[in-house]
């Protein structure tokens, strides 16, 4: 985590609050931008029930890294996952996620562009008597299930993990308010509603000036919903993506 700067000087200053367990990475040219994280959730495995992959089924999807990573570092999923899906396929919502299971020896047939629409757009318009696990977090939205179990698939959701929030941070607050920061990025709508239910009526005034970019269309629909209007989705849904169009509106500032 890049430590809060002094305001004033210096190169311009996006904020990204996002949950924990991976790595944003770092701007190519620190003299041009500087990123400050807020990490508002750490990662709790839950004990999902095992007995989701004694059957066979059609297809698994994972629509995130942390579903994967949680997933897969039991040993015993591993195994019985092998064996319920010998004969189906398996689907990553976005080129990290598939990456993240290439990581575990999966490679998947499906790399959908980075939403649950994107997955069903990919899949036929019939699913009855297919059988589909759902590794997934606790805060997943209902998009992806409600789409599958509409075309008459069998689902199977699978809750890895909960995402336990961070306590407020009155620093932070105070730096939002006094305008450290020219852009807002968030990678989920609970990292969103973390940074929203936190700030000061001064905060959500300065994040109301600021553009913001995100991961995905339910994020920028619920900043839509607090008054956040400048909001963009990257044009991957990854932290690469957002950090490469937050240097871009950083360079296209205006200079004094």
């Amino acid at each position: 985590m890049i430590p809060l700067a002094a305001s004033g000087g210096g190169p311009p200053r996006a904020l990204v609050v996002r949950s924990g367990a991976l790595d944003f990475p770092r701007p190519l040219h620190p003299a041009a931008l500087e990123v400050f994280e807020k990490i508002t959730h750490g990662i709790e495995p839950l004990a999902a029930d095992p007995a989701v992959l004694t059957e066979p089924a059609a297809l698994a999807i994972f629509t995130s890294q942390v579903a994967v990573r949680v997933f897969f570092d039991d040993p015993g999923r591993q195994r019985l996952f092998g064996q319920a899906l010998s004969a189906g396929r398996v689907a990553a919502v976005g080129e990290s996620t598939a990456a993240a299971l290439r990581d575990f020896g999966v490679e998947p047939s499906i790399v959908a562009a980075g939403s649950g629409a994107s997955v069903l757009d990919r899949l036929p318009r019939r699913l009855d008597g297919w059988r589909v696990l759902l590794p997934r977090g606790e805060d997943a939205t209902l998009e992806l299930p409600e789409g599958l179990a509409s075309r008459g698939a069998r689902l199977r959701p699978m809750v890895l993990y909960r995402k336990v929030p961070a306590a407020a941070d009155p620093a932070l607050d105070t730096e939002i308010a006094g305008g450290a920061f020219f852009a807002l990025a968030t990678t989920s709508p609970a990292a969103a509603s973390w940074l929203f239910t936190n700030a000061s009526p001064a905060a959500m005034d300065r994040l109301r000036e600021m553009p913001a970019v995100v991961l995905g269309r339910y994020t920028g629909r619920y900043l839509n919903s607090r008054g956040i209007e400048r909001v963009e989705t990257a044009e991957q849904p990854t932290f690469h993506a957002i950090l490469a169009r937050l240097a871009e509106l950083a360079a296209a500032r205006p200079t004094a």
